[in-house]
């Protein structure tokens, strides 16, 4: 009796390119395999911020987007979230020091809604009422910048710090802090 030969499915799956954002400059960030085009919408991707920009200060961050459209042999993607390393902030946090989170729900300008996590990192130890006036601040300022930004230049601002600097000068009246940082930020609708 003959065998019969099963079809290897790995022959019969194709390469897609997979490129960033329009705010990211639509540059290549991988390549990831599928048999079927339709099959690829829905994947996440993960980028570290040193992919992205070139620039090694940038490592800690890690973006996701998520692959929205293909054209071809190209897969286009679209910002899904924003997170810091745990290991990036586990070294600035130093002992009898207070980390502050403030996690704020912003919409941008055009509708979209983010849910951002900052910590505010100060020197010393703080009471508990200024570590509610620290959020509140915090909070403001995202808000703020947030709300008179699209969700494309929010996400470049948020890669670029400028967004956690902000923050930082709003929020270094109330108590002074080291810095603030961006910790992760997440589409939510």
């Amino acid at each position: 009796m003959a065998k019969l030969r099963k079809k290897d499915p790995w022959k019969a799956k194709e390469w897609y390119g997979i490129y960033a954002p329009s705010m990211f400059g639509k540059q290549h960030v991988g390549e990831t395999p599928a048999d079927d085009p339709k099959k690829l919408i829905g994947r996440t991707v993960d980028v570290s911020g040193k992919e992205l920009s070139g620039d090694f200060k940038k490592s800690h961050l890690k973006l996701y987007f998520k692959i929205s459209e293909v054209q071809g042999n190209e897969a286009h993607t679209e910002f899904l979230r924003h997170e810091v390393s745990r290991s990036y902030m586990r070294a600035q946090i130093r002992r009898r020091n207070t980390k502050v989170e403030a996690i704020t729900d912003i919409a941008t300008k055009d509708g979209k809604k983010v849910r951002v996590t900052a910590a505010g990192l100060c020197y010393r130890t703080t009471t508990n009422q200024q570590e509610a006036a620290l959020r509140r601040a915090i909070s403001r300022a995202i808000s703020e910048s947030a709300s008179a930004l699209t969700l494309e230049q929010f996400v470049q601002e948020l890669f670029l710090s400028k967004v956690a600097s902000d923050a930082f000068k709003a929020a270094k009246s109330v108590y002074p802090l080291r810095r603030v940082e961006i910790v992760k930020a997440k589409v939510v609708g």
